[in-house]
C-alpha cells in the first residue's frame, strides 16, 4: 500500500537526481551514463537536453514491454514519469548558470552532482514505485533472463556509454560528453546509493 508519504519521498527523488544530473553536465567534465545518450542527441538535434532525455527514456519504456512481454500499472506509469523527468532536466538546465569554471571547480561540482544524483536514486528505490525507464529496463532485463541485477546495471551503462562515445566519434570525431566525470559517476554513483540506502533504513528503524 503506498502512502502520501512514498509519493513524497519518490517525488523528490526526481527532483533531486535530476538535479544531479545537471550539475555533473553543467559542470563540463563528462555525464552520468545514463545521460550520456539524450547530452550527445541535444549536441546533434535542435531539443534541448531535457526533450532528448524523453526521447530516450521513451526507446527504453518501449523495450522495457519488449523484454517483459507483458504490461501492468506500474510499468505504463513509467511513460508520464519519463515526460516529467525531461521538463524537471530543462527546468534546471534553465536555472543553473552555464560558465567554463576552473578546473578544480567543475569537478568539484561533478562530484556534488554524482552525490545528488545518488541520493535520488535512493529515496525512489525507498518509495518503491516506478524506476526512470533505463532503470526500469535493466531491471526487466535482469529478472527475464535471471542476470545479477548489479551486472547488468554495469553491462546498461556501458553500453550506454559505448553507443554516446561511438556517436562523438563519428560527429565530432572527440569526446564531448562523455570524459572523466562520466568515469567518476561509473564509480561513485553505485557505492553512494549503497552508503545513501543504508543511512535512509537505518532512520526509518530508529523511528
Amino acid at each position: 500500500m503506498y502512502t502520501k508519504r512514498h509519493i513524497l519521498l519518490y517525488i523528490a527523488g526526481l527532483f533531486i537526481m535530476a538535479f544531479g544530473i545537471v550539475l555533473i553536465k553543467k559542470a563540463g567534465v563528462g555525464v552520468s551514463p545514463v545521460s550520456a545518450i539524450p547530452s550527445v542527441l541535444a549536441d546533434l538535434l535542435p531539443l534541448s537536453f531535457g526533450n532528448t532525455t524523453i526521447l530516450f527514456q521513451l526507446v527504453c519504456f518501449i523495450l522495457i514491454f519488449a523484454v517483459q512481454r507483458k504490461t501492468d500499472v506500474k510499468s505504463l506509469l513509467i511513460l508520464p514519469t519519463a515526460i516529467a523527468f525531461g521538463y524537471i532536466i530543462d527546468f534546471y538546465m534553465y536555472l543553473l548558470p552555464s560558465g567554463e569554471p576552473a578546473l578544480w571547480l567543475a569537478y568539484v561540482i561533478c562530484l556534488a552532482g554524482i552525490c545528488a544524483t545518488a541520493l535520488g536514486i535512493s529515496m525512489i528505490v525507498k518509495a518503491d514505485l516506478m524506476l526512470p525507464s533505463p532503470d526500469a529496463l535493466i531491471r526487466a532485463i535482469s529478472l527475464r533472463f535471471t542476470h545479477p541485477l548489479s551486472r547488468v546495471k554495469m553491462e546498461g551503462d556501458g553500453i550506454y556509454v559505448s553507443i554516446a562515445l561511438v556517436l562523438e566519434l563519428i560527429f565530432f570525431h572527440h569526446p564531448e560528453s562523455v570524459w572523466i566525470g562520466t568515469l567518476l559517476s561509473v564509480l561513485l554513483t553505485g557505492r553512494l546509493v549503497g552508503v545513501f540506502s543504508g543511512w535512509m533504513s537505518e532512520n526509518q528503524t530508529e523511528s
